[in-house]
């Protein structure tokens, strides 16, 4: 029998746990150990495959958890760091829901994704920790307002840097810091005009949980591009950016030539020339490299649809346009009238800081 498809589940552990069908991506674990960076940012399309990766790092590292079954003969266990298995505490925020139409309800938003955090290393604190120490008492000072929905940015700007700290010192190990779609709330602070009031606390978030902190053994961020503006970064200078030119993790997103003809093949169907005219529209570092959500969909129903085209909002990408000079719109013609226009691209910049 054909195995379920994973459409819309991009839990890892949902995943192995249902017996679903899984591209084997968790060498993107072998990578984020043997690259030791302290603190990443891989930039990719929407769709491409990162809040699985994100998952699966989490939980090969979780200590707090047994994942031995759900990585049973999967690639990262042939290798020299399968006994780094459940090893190492690990904060996991996923921002990829977190669209607000105002600065206060934003707030809220990014609170409640850090107070399920606080929750889960609550219950291994309870009854434990000695709530007089400095990082426990600031652990619960902030774990209490979250309970009471009190949402004050000062102690939600180190909610995460004080929640880093006091794990770091139960476990008596640091911790590592996965941070799935960085970017959202940023572009929504753009998309509805209050990026200005929330600039410093998107900067001073991020700054103080992922530099100079003793606590933190790595942290990875993913998200859509680098968002400079604002000084979003100007806490956060020793990040290291993966765009789609850079070869690392190249292969580890979105899936290869070879991976989308054995999916295909696995579900009666073959990579034809209208398929890859469909869906394989990128090189990533000089890797082929298909469309994962499109490619799972074709082969859930067999119809070579547009499927990734409405899995977003364009509104960002429909303002950078319509506020853009001559130049880009005479290479706009260009490519419109012949097919392929030629330009240069500063991939350290976003379309909405830069809009030529």
């Amino acid at each position: 029998m054909k195995k379920l498809l994973p459409i819309g589940i991009d839990s890892f552990r949902e995943i192995r746990e249902t017996d679903r069908y899984y591209v084997d991506k968790t060498l993107v674990i072998q990578d984020f150990i043997e690259f030791g960076d302290k603190a990443a940012l891989v930039m990719r399309p929407r769709c491409f495959g990162k809040t699985l990766n994100m998952t699966t790092i989490r939980e090969f590292f979780d200590i707090t958890v047994d994942s031995k079954a759900i990585f049973e003969g999967l690639a990262i266990m042939n290798t020299k760091h399968a006994s780094q298995i459940n090893s190492r505490p690990v904060l996991y925020l996923s921002f990829k829901d977190c669209k607000a139409d105002t600065a206060e309800e934003m707030l809220f938003q990014i609170a409640k994704a850090v107070a399920a955090e606080y929750d889960k290393y609550h219950r291994a604190f309870n009854g434990v920790v000695d709530r007089s120490k400095r990082c426990y008492h600031s652990f619960y000072q902030v774990y209490e307002k979250l309970l009471d929905r009190r949402i004050d940015p000062n102690f939600l700007l180190v909610s995460l840097s004080d929640l880093e700290r006091a794990v770091c010192d139960y476990y008596q190990l640091k911790t590592i810091v996965l941070i799935d779609e960085y970017d959202t709330p940023v572009l929504s602070a753009f998309e509805h005009g209050y990026n200005d009031e929330l600039s410093n606390f998107f900067s001073g978030f991020y700054g103080r949980a992922l530099k100079g902190q003793d606590s933190l053994h790595q942290a990875l961020l993913t998200g859509i591009q680098r968002v400079v503006n604002g000084s979003i970064f100007s806490q956060l200078n020793n990040l290291i950016v993966y765009t789609v030119c850079d070869k690392p993790y190249s292969q580890r997103f979105g899936l290869t030539v070879g991976e989308t003809g054995e999916l295909l093949s696995d579900n009666g169907l073959e990579l034809s020339g209208e398929v890859k005219q469909k869906y394989d529209g990128y090189l990533f570092a000089g890797t082929e490299v298909y469309n994962p959500g499109s490619v799972l969909r074709y082969a859930d129903t067999g119809e070579l649809d547009n499927y990734w085209i409405n899995t977003s909002t364009n509104f960002l990408i429909s303002k950078a346009i319509s506020e853009a000079g001559g130049l880009f719109r005479k290479s706009f013609d260009k490519l419109a009238a012949e097919g392929a226009a030629e330009v240069d691209a500063d991939l350290q910049c976003s379309f909405m800081e830069l809009a030529n």
